[in-house]
């Protein structure tokens, strides 16, 4: 059966301080700049809307709150290839931390990461800092349908060697769009 996440963008912060206020569940959805977060957000909402997305990585540059069934999801900017200044990547480096630190009603978090490639540095980064504040997160291997149904099976087998959390996931196919919105629905209501 598949789920109506009933996405809705509802606004941005640049600062944490200007996040959001709310009493609602959210979810976080981090990864590099081109580990595909906004593409999924759009295939969530069945919308390519939704989310602004862009050939060029890091479009994803606020916060961005998008209202669903149950709760939030909170797409983050970014991190790795984003054109941006020193000084703004300078100012997430306090903010993104921040927000993990100090938002209550954050549930859980998503980690988006590109299949085709290992981990990059940022991601184990982030990774570490999730155990490490004792975050529940899953791993999301995006663009699966770009490799073999053998490649996906052996990257997923392997990271989830390392992750118990891990979840393949194609904005071009319908089943693993319909089981992250399971996903994120189950995450959210309880």
């Amino acid at each position: 059966m598949d789920i109506n996440l009933n996405l809705e963008f509802i606004t941005s912060a640049a600062l944490y301080e200007q996040c959001l206020d709310h009493q609602d569940n959210e979810i976080a959805f981090v990864g590099a700049s081109n580990a595909g977060k906004s593409s999924a957000i759009n295939a969530l909402s069945n919308s390519k809307k939704v989310a602004k997305v862009s050939k060029t990585p890091g479009k994803t540059k606020l916060f961005n709150f998008f209202k669903c069934n149950y709760g939030y999801i909170v797409d983050f900017p970014g991190y790795g290839f984003s054109k941006v200044s020193k000084a703004q990547k300078k100012e997430w480096s306090r903010e993104i931390p921040k927000y993990f630190q100090h938002r209550d009603n954050l549930i859980g978090v998503l980690l988006f990461t590109d299949i085709r490639h290992p981990m990059k540095e940022s991601d184990l980064e982030m990774a570490s800092m999730l155990v490490d504040l004792k975050l529940p997160f899953k791993v999301v291997l995006t663009k699966s349908d770009k490799i073999s149904v053998a490649q996906r099976e052996d990257t997923k087998d392997q990271n989830k060697k390392i992750y118990s959390e891990v979840i393949s996931f194609s904005t071009k196919d319908k089943d693993s769009i319909a089981r992250l919105r399971r996903e994120i629905s189950v995450l959210l209501s309880n």
